[in-house]
């Protein structure tokens, strides 16, 4: 395992030399050189451990240590000194530092105390697995919410983290993050220190399904060697999320829904009920209100699973985010990488911001890991992306709207076209889509959100205070 740190020192030589030593024992190295740049980097960084210098100008040590712990209270902080006192490092203790160890040429406390931490680290990790909890990444304060669709979003998603009972719906497209919204609600409420379990719908097969969730008794079908512990009875006191709901078919659904409704379940083969109290949260990219009027979709179970739906906004609608998450994964796949990549040219800045991503962040994501391993230096351009993605700079925005037509209809909002030259803002282009459908809809807002495929509330937010 390479674990990868967050070597926080002043005097750049000092910081260099421990830089390059740890990097020759096997560690991803990336340092800051202040308490304040530390900070910065750990909005976008996600380090192991964190080597931290004690005695620093403007914040120290023990400052920079107590403001990660607001934030990031699992995170191994190491704190290294050259002349600390036995009251410094009782406060460190007090803090929550891992280990508080003396500066010295070998660094052979140091590389002690990074021993341990591994060794630590190991074990969490395995919990984590055991249990599928690892509360930091899922962290309120370290989600990215620059715009304001987003922070409305997540404002909601705050809201239903305090109530660990109401049943919670995520739809959005392919790529937008409907498992880690699920997780982020469940690791922020009550049942943080429970369980958190996901079952993928489409993958387990039907003839499965029943064993999986609910388990089984000893000799209840052929191969039965022993009773099964379902995901669902795992999962006691915590959240089962249900990926893809909308791929389950009708039979599993009726099953589902019993189990949903009543909080009993009863494992294959077995005649006791047995209460289950979890809180149930499902996914999907299929619209079920749609699926449910062709008859693929059980209405019951709709209405059950549609107390509250989250509607989770694509990344093009999130403007503003798009810069600020592609900096998180740069770090981290620069780390995973073991590149110097740091920064966005202004090239690659405005690809960034033009280009539409389908994929949503799952693409942004793959884009930026795919970019830092082909990037020759400390920053990435624009060349190092796809051609397909870089020939998004050259063409007229025709994903947000349709060739003009020939026909002499002027009241079909659908027949636009809009052209914009590069340095023109988005918001602008995006301004004048909006008032020509407007116009076009005779004024009529609802009917002008039909037609932009968004709802009349994001009309009205994306609508200029003039307008």
């Amino acid at each position: 395992m390479t674990w990868q740190l967050l070597l926080v020192e002043d005097e750049a030589s000092v910081r260099e030399a421990f830089a390059l030593r740890l990097a020759d024992h096997g560690y991803a190295v990336q340092t800051a050189g202040s308490g304040e740049e530390c900070l910065t980097l750990l909005k976008t960084c996600e380090p192991d451990i964190l080597v931290l210098d004690l005695v620093m100008p403007n914040l120290s040590g023990l400052d920079v240590l107590e403001r990660v712990k607001q934030t990031l209270p699992n995170l191994l902080v190491i704190l290294l000194t050259a002349r600390g006192t036995v009251k410094d490092a009782v406060e460190a203790t007090k803090l929550g530092a891992f280990d508080f160890v003396a500066k010295s040429i070998d660094m052979e406390d140091l590389q002690y105390s990074l021993r341990r931490a591994g060794e630590f680290l190991t074990l969490q990790r395995h919990v984590r697995l055991q249990t599928g909890q690892d509360t930091d990444r899922y962290a309120l304060g370290r989600v990215i919410a620059e715009s304001p669709v987003t922070q409305t979003f997540f404002a909601q998603v705050r809201a239903l983290a305090k109530n660990d009972r109401v049943t919670v719906l995520l739809q959005g497209e392919t790529g937008t993050g409907k498992q880690y919204i699920g997780r982020v609600i469940h690791f922020n409420g009550a049942r943080a220190d429970k369980p958190c379990l996901e079952v993928d719908c489409p993958s387990i097969p039907r003839d499965l399904f029943e064993s999986e969730l609910f388990g089984h008794e000893k000799g209840s079908f052929t191969g039965a060697a022993g009773r099964k512990t379902g995901l669902i009875e795992l999962a006691e006191g915590g959240t089962v999320l249900f990926d893809e709901i909308g791929d389950l078919p009708l039979p599993l659904q009726a099953k589902l829904l019993r189990v949903i409704e009543e909080r009993t379940f009863r494992r294959v083969g077995g005649s006791t009920t047995i209460p289950v109290d979890v809180r149930f949260m499902a996914a999907t990219n299929r619209n079920l209100k749609e699926a449910v009027t062709k008859g693929e979709f059980r209405e019951d179970l709709y209405f059950r699973l549609n107390v509250v739906t989250l509607m989770i906004p694509p990344l093009r609608e999130r403007q503003k985010d798009i810069l600020p998450l592609a900096q998180q994964f740069l770090t981290r796949s620069a780390l995973a990488l073991r590149k110097p990549v740091r920064h966005f040219g202004d090239s690659a800045q405005t690809l960034l911001h033009h280009y539409n991503f389908p994929g949503n962040i799952r693409e942004l994501s793959n884009l930026i890991e795919r970019a830092v391993l082909f990037c020759p230096g400390d920053t990435l351009e624009a060349g190092q992306f796809p051609s397909d993605v870089q020939s998004s700079l050259s063409r007229p925005a025709t994903e947000m709207a349709h060739p003009p037509s020939t026909s002499s209809d002027t009241t079909d909002p659908s027949q636009i076209h809009v052209s914009f030259h590069l340095g023109e803002p988005l918001s602008a282009l995006e301004d004048r889509i909006i008032n020509e459908v407007l116009r076009r809809s005779d004024g009529n807002k609802s009917l002008a959100a039909k037609h932009l495929g968004i709802t009349r509330w994001m009309l009205d937010r994306r609508r200029k205070p003039d307008s």
